[in-house]
């Protein structure tokens, strides 16, 4: 198993979308998820990660969600899709590839999702899921599409936090 890197915006491959898995069982997909789980369990502070986060190749449809509400245990998640949502909330997201430490904001998403997947064995499940983990699997489907949380922003929010984030890549680099 390897800890990967985790890709950090502006990098292009974030907005890459995920391949779907042809086959859960096959040994380079069994190996990325190994991968995954190992760079979650060593990655502070982290609710989950997608292939498309990561330093991999060609990052297929993959996610892996810290703390699973029926069993606190991190879960993989092989093309899920989202097949219902309920209601709407908003509430404070942050990412591991945007300076988690300095950029937050305020995103609006469907309070209650139902969504299918595999689990890293390829049997199916169908998840009814509300509040943080709701939220999560949302966010790390948006990974596995190409988008990442700040493109749910208004243009204006969007242009503070780019500014934000030049002012921290500009300070970054004068101190290396």
């Amino acid at each position: 198993m390897a800890i990967l890197k985790i890709l950090q915006y502006p990098n292009p491959r974030l907005h890459l979308k995920a391949a779907p898995v042809e086959d859960v069982k096959a040994p380079e997909i069994q190996s990325m998820i190994d991968d995954m789980f190992e760079t979650l369990s060593h990655t502070q502070n982290c609710a989950g990660l997608s292939a498309t986060q990561l330093d991999i190749k060609n990052p297929k449809r993959i996610t892996i969600i810290n703390d699973f509400p029926d069993t606190n245990q991190p879960i993989c998640l092989v093309n899920p899709v989202i097949v219902q949502t309920e209601g709407e909330t908003e509430a404070i997201e942050g990412c591991m590839s945007i300076y988690p430490d300095y950029i937050h904001a305020k995103i609006k998403r469907p309070e209650k999702i139902t969504f299918t997947a595999l689990d890293r064995d390829g049997n199916p499940l169908e998840i009814a899921a509300q509040d943080f983990f709701a939220r999560c699997v949302q966010h790390e489907i948006d990974h596995l599409d190409g988008i990442l949380f700040i493109d749910h922003l208004s243009r204006l929010k969007r242009m503070m936090i780019d500014k934000k984030i030049a002012k921290i890549r500009s300070h970054k680099s004068l101190n290396q």
